[in-house]
């Protein structure tokens, strides 16, 4: 796969998020009801918004793609290469080079292959570019009348599902390094070396011919005719960059072409030095410019250059573990953050923090098995990036793979069903849809004690149960939100036990942190957050991956929401299966609802209530009577326990009193957790002591008595949610 290519599977598939302030007395547009990111203006009062992808990955399902077979197009080439198309049509190449298969956009089914008797091996190259395309590029392993072995293209057109009769580009050598890129407005360039020489071809338009190959140097340094690395980019303006590094002397060579221009002029000022396996890596930034990487002893490197600039960064170190040699290439993710990974020895991942210039901090891993090799990322729905890798030892190997996002990784999950004494590197790229899609081979220990290929396996991110409203381990449980000094920690239990999980960084003294269901669609429950200055935002979670962070990727619901003094998260009120949001006027005690749009956002505000300036507390109970609706408790001035019956509607009836005197030593109340596995909605409070205690709910509207609940849990300095 070609530079280009590599940049656009990291760009293309990528959706951006539209962040939209949201005050409760300014207006603003409802979120379109889409599966794509929206942007958003200000039309309807009191209207909450959040532009974001509807989709991302669910639970993993395997099955097998090909087993063993005599034809070529089959699985007995084994795996090289998977890309996805512009439109996320799919396309593998097989081990041997000679054959390709296309899955088309919205399909699950592969089609039969097509076979190019006269490619093979390393010579075969399979790349995504800018303008939607792939293209197959190979030199002909037999040589034609004249005994000439010609650089050839075939493409597969956005829509097509079929690849075109091959183009000849040129003749050239049987051997040598070949790489293809395409600039956004189609125009394709092709360069080659022939014994240290390196050429160069373009081509304008599908109906253009190729121009006659053009020598980009003289002779190669002296006692060196091998090139060791070549790279090939196109930016976003069409200027090309191609770098290379000989083998012998180790100096580096760059060229680069601007649309229009007539000749390759030398690179001012490339960062990379002349050391031995430097290995320098191009990519095109979708902003503009040029993103390099390259090797200085144990560093990977890292220098930009923005479009229209002439001048390179000063290099930053992006891993102390990293190298380009095998790594992934770079994810550009939705808040502007870089992401590369890789592992030939050791599973390492960096990221470049688009608010600070910065990479975070070094030796950063998403694998704790040491024995990681073939590592693949693509960009995948939902902001995540999904990461595939080889884990295990000779004889007893298995495909991996892992999400991230936001900071987060989600558990590793093994996709081979059994181990394999050899599996190929697995390959993902991302659909249509935006969900990964795995492909890897296997090989088995035959009875002659030959390895002999197994079978061809995909995995494919499938469709998610609703998740039950606060489970965050998923588990299918209810779990608490705890905040103290270590910072914040979901707990999950039961009744005798909770037990604390991973912790996420400290929030800012003031903010309140909330459980809340599925906003972005993905069904993975989300985290709504307002900042001491009442900024709202939603931050989106990995499915059993753990908690946000401040510096998560998130959704701003709002500007300010300081007007409103209290916040719930009920569930869904609406009764269509979202979660909602309530919110009361400090100035007015109304009471109003933002209802889940479907679509990533919230719908204009709508009035809940009235009256409810005089309460202390309210709490998200979940269904206490059983009729399959949400409702309110409230505490009052006097310590008085009152229950809301939900409509269905977004509204609630009149109150019904629960418990007298109540609740004067607690300093936290949470509600809906079955804590005691009835299925009944619980009440779990935080005396002023530290101790925590368990109301069960008795599904006729009230509570039975308490009990202390995780005895050997001392919660002096947590506040529950």
């Amino acid at each position: 796969m070609t530079s280009q290519s590599r940049a656009v599977l990291g760009i293309a598939l990528t959706p951006v998020f539209a962040l939209a302030a949201a005050d409760p007395a300014a207006a603003h547009a409802t979120a379109a009801a889409t599966g794509t990111a929206t942007a958003t203006s200000a039309t309807a009062a009191g209207t909450a918004v959040a532009g974001v992808e509807t989709r991302a990955p669910g639970p993993w399902g395997t099955r097998a793609l090909h087993a063993p077979a005599p034809n070529p197009g089959e699985a007995s080439g084994g795996l090289n290469a998977l890309v996805s198309a512009g439109d996320g049509a799919l396309v593998s190449l097989t081990r041997d080079g000679r054959s390709t298969r296309i899955r088309p956009a919205g399909s699950t089914r592969w089609l039969t292959p097509q076979t190019w008797p006269d490619a093979g091996g390393y010579s075969t190259e399979l790349a995504s570019l800018g303008d939607g395309s792939v293209r197959l590029a190979w030199r002909a392993e037999r040589a034609d009348d004249h005994g000439n072995h010609w650089l050839k293209v075939a493409t597969l057109a956005p829509g097509a599902t079929a690849f075109s009769e091959p183009e000849y580009v040129a003749a050239v050598p049987e051997k040598g390094y070949h790489h293809l890129a395409a600039a956004p407005d189609g125009r394709l360039i092709a360069v080659w070396s022939v014994s240290g020489v390196v050429r160069a071809a373009e081509k304008t338009g599908p109906q253009a011919a190729w121009t006659a190959p053009v020598g980009l140097n003289g002779q190669p340094p002296s006692g060196s005719r091998d090139i060791a690395n070549m790279d090939l980019a196109v930016a976003k303006d069409g200027t090309a960059l191609l770098v290379w590094q000989w083998q012998a002397s180790n100096a580096v060579v760059a060229l680069e072409k601007a649309p229009g221009a007539s000749a390759w002029t030398a690179v001012e000022g490339f960062p990379v030095p002349d050391k031995d396996l430097a290995r320098p890596k191009v990519f095109a930034d979708p902003q503009g410019g040029f993103d390099v990487f390259y090797d200085d002893l144990a560093h990977l490197m890292y220098s930009h250059r923005p479009a229209g600039a002439t001048q390179w960064s000063t290099p930053q170190s992006a891993d102390s573990d990293g190298s380009t040699y095998r790594m992934t290439a770079p994810v550009y993710l939705p808040n502007g953050d870089l992401f590369v990974a890789g592992g030939p020895t050791t599973p390492w991942y960096a990221v470049r923090s688009a608010a600070t210039g910065r990479w975070l901090p070094y030796s950063q891993r998403f694998s704790t098995h040491q024995k990681v090799r073939h590592v693949a990322a693509a960009a995948t729905s939902g902001g995540t990036v999904t990461v595939t890798w080889r884990e295990g030892y000779s004889y007893e190997e298995y495909t991996m793979a892992a999400v991230f996002k936001g900071g987060t990784w989600s558990t590793p999950r093994r996709l081979s069903a059994k181990s394999a004494q050899f599996t190929g590197a697995p390959q993902v790229a991302a659909d249509a849809l935006g969900r990964p899609v795995v492909l890897w081979d296997e090989y088995l220990r035959s009875e002659t004690n030959s390895t002999v290929l197994d079978g061809v396996y995909e995995a494919t991110a499938t469709g998610r149960a609703l998740p039950k409203w606060r489970d965050y381990t998923d588990d299918g449980k209810a779990d608490l939100f705890g905040r103290g000094s270590a910072g914040l920690k979901v707990y999950a239990g039961d009744a005798t036990k909770l037990t604390a999980g991973q912790r996420a960084s400290g929030w800012p003294t003031g903010t309140l942190v909330l459980p809340f269901g599925d906003l972005d669609g993905d069904r993975c429950n989300d985290v709504f957050v307002r900042s001491p200055k009442g900024e709202a935002r939603v931050h989106p979670t990995i499915c059993g991956g753990g908690l946000p962070d401040q510096q998560s990727l998130s959704m701003r619901v709002s500007s300010d929401w300081s007007a409103y003094n209290a916040v719930v998260s009920p569930g869904d009120v609406t009764g269509d299966g979202r979660a909602d949001l309530l919110t009361r006027s400090a100035s007015t005690g109304k009471l109003y609802l933002y209802a889940n749009n479907g679509a990533g956002g919230f719908k204009a505000r709508a009035l809940a209530g009235s009256g409810f300036g005089g309460y202390k507390k309210l709490i998200a109970a979940g269904d206490l009577n059983g009729d399959g609706r949400n409702d309110l408790l409230a505490i009052d001035a006097s310590n008085e326990l009152w229950r809301f019956n939900g409509t269905g509607a977004g509204t609630f009836k009149p109150r019904s009193l629960v418990f007298k005197d109540w609740g004067t030593s607690y300093k936290d109340v949470v509600g809906g957790s079955d804590l005691s596995g009835d299925g009944r909605a619980d009440l779990l409070s935080l005396d002023k002591d530290g101790r925590a205690w368990l109301n069960r709910g008795n599904g006729k509207g009230g509570f039975d008595s308490r009990s202390q609940v995780g005895k050997s849990t001392s919660w002096s300095d947590i506040r529950i949610s």
